[in-house]
């Protein structure tokens, strides 16, 4: 597994010490050359002093612009830094400011390339034979000075390398802090993404598993990270409460299911049993009854799952919203006068004309009338009306009941899935749920409002068109 750590180490640490080492190269580069060029300068500015000084005696005799050679060399103050070499016309040693008068040609390649080169002073670096570092300056005096023909000026660079090597330990150890230093910021960095987002993972793994009390601690984390433990939190308290509502419309269902079923197995036991004409009529007006009760129920079910599914399709065509409504408020007039409830609906003399899906606007009345009456008290009235408003061009339809009303902790919930608010009734807990979408699909909005202990009114609005031409 590429984990956070292992990306961090490729992405940022590995970089950092690319960049490091860039750094460090480009640095003993330019201080080696800084310092090289140093002791060059100083070595070039020393034999241009004495080849100036000969140039000076211009009107001295050859042997004592030599004598004034070897005066200058053996006096010559940086002894302990520098060393001047006065060299005949065939490289050999004259003299040495150090006193010492070495007899033969020394680094005679040094004299030779001078003669070759183009450069008055000719820079040379080399080993000596004691494994030491030099650097050497050789120039040809163009004034005739007697037996002198040209000088060398020589320094060790040992002392320059040990400088150097200074500077590099010590960029050594200051990228080696930098190293240090970043890794344990970057761990502490990475440590401190890396285990919130393992408590996260492993919180997730038991909300997978149905464990949705399962919660993070997120009080320590003021950030994103927090934000996120808060959204998973928030999403396991969301899954848990529709895991209850889920057993709870298991449960409803299952109830409302029975009841039907049993009054069926019960008449239809009762009709097998007897021969009399009118419990037999009696039983089949039950049977048919409670069948129909089952199918709307079942069809409820399967236009909610497709809906969740997006798999509802809507056959829309232009109607009078009035018949409709008028429809469902006939239908339903038997049901409530045995209840002792009263339909009341104005219906408007006009055509309020929309385009929609006739049953489901059916549908959508079934659910809302069935709701009210549910609701009622006894001898009370549901109102049935309809408002049509020609200048935003829609029409409202609302039905009211007086009966106990929504309580104030269920107004906003009662139209979620499965939700069934306090003292609710029979029902599967998604009538409300599925005239919320169905009007959602033909453009419509869908309100509540309601006094507990007073009233409810449900109202849904559509847009209109302008005529019933073309129906």
């Amino acid at each position: 597994m590429n984990s956070i750590t292992k990306r961090w180490i490729k992405g940022s640490l590995l970089i950092i010490i690319a960049l490091l080492i860039v750094a460090e190269v480009f640095l003993v580069i330019t201080f080696r050359n800084s310092y090289y060029s140093a002791a060059q300068t100083a070595l070039t500015n020393r034999i241009n002093t004495m080849e100036g000084t000969l140039k000076a005696s211009g009107r001295m005799t050859a042997e004592e612009k030599q004598q004034l050679m070897f005066r200058l060399t053996g006096e010559f103050s940086e002894k302990e830094t520098f060393e001047i070499m006065l060299l005949d016309d065939r490289g050999g040693i004259l003299a040495t400011s150090s006193g010492l008068n070495p007899v033969g040609r020394q680094h005679a390649e040094d004299f030779t390339l001078a003669v070759g080169s183009d450069s008055e002073i000719y820079i040379n670096t080399y080993k000596s034979q004691l494994d030491e570092k030099i650097m050497s300056a050789t120039c040809l005096f163009d004034e005739e000075a007697g037996q002198v023909y040209g000088v060398r000026i020589v320094t060790s660079l040992d002392r320059v390398d040990e400088e150097i090597s200074v500077i590099i330990a010590f960029a050594v150890l200051t990228a080696a802090a930098i190293i240090t230093f970043s890794t344990m910021s970057g761990m502490y960095f990475v440590k401190s993404i890396v285990n919130p987002v393992r408590s996260i993972r492993d919180t997730a793994d038991k909300i997978a598993r149905g464990e949705f009390s399962a919660r993070i601690d997120n009080a320590t984390y003021n950030d994103e990270i927090g934000q996120l433990c808060s959204s998973i939190n928030h999403m396991a308290q969301e899954l848990g409460r529709n895991d209850e509502l889920k057993n709870e419309f298991i449960s409803s269902v299952s109830h409302e299911l029975r009841t039907p079923l049993t009054a069926i197995k019960g008449w239809a036991e009762t009709m097998d049993n007897t021969t009399d004409i009118a419990t037999m009529k009696k039983g089949t007006e039950i049977i048919l009854t409670e069948t129909d009760r089952l199918y709307s129920m079942v069809e409820n079910l399967l236009d909610f799952s497709r809906l969740q599914n997006s798999a509802l399709i809507l056959t829309k065509e232009k109607l009078d919203l009035v018949a409709e409504v008028y429809d469902a408020v006939i239908m339903y007039t038997p049901q409530a006068e045995s209840m002792g409830i009263t339909i009341k609906f104005d219906e408007p003399d006009t055509f309020i004309p929309v385009i929609a899906d006739k049953s489901r606007i059916k549908q959508v009345m079934v659910n809302l009338l069935d709701n009210a009456l549910k609701y009622s008290f006894e001898n009370s009235v549901v109102e049935v009306n309809i408002f049509s408003d020609k200048q935003q061009g829609t029409a409202t339809v609302e039905v009211k009941d007086y009966g106990k009303g929504i309580h104030p902790d269920d107004i906003n919930k009662v139209k979620e899935k499965f939700y069934k608010g306090k003292g609710a009734k029979r029902g599967s807990g998604i009538g409300l749920a599925l005239v919320t979408e169905i009007v959602a699909l033909h453009g419509g909005t869908f309100d509540i409002e309601s006094e507990y202990g007073k009233y409810t009114s449900m109202r849904f609005t559509f847009k209109t068109v302008r005529t019933m031409k073309g129906k």
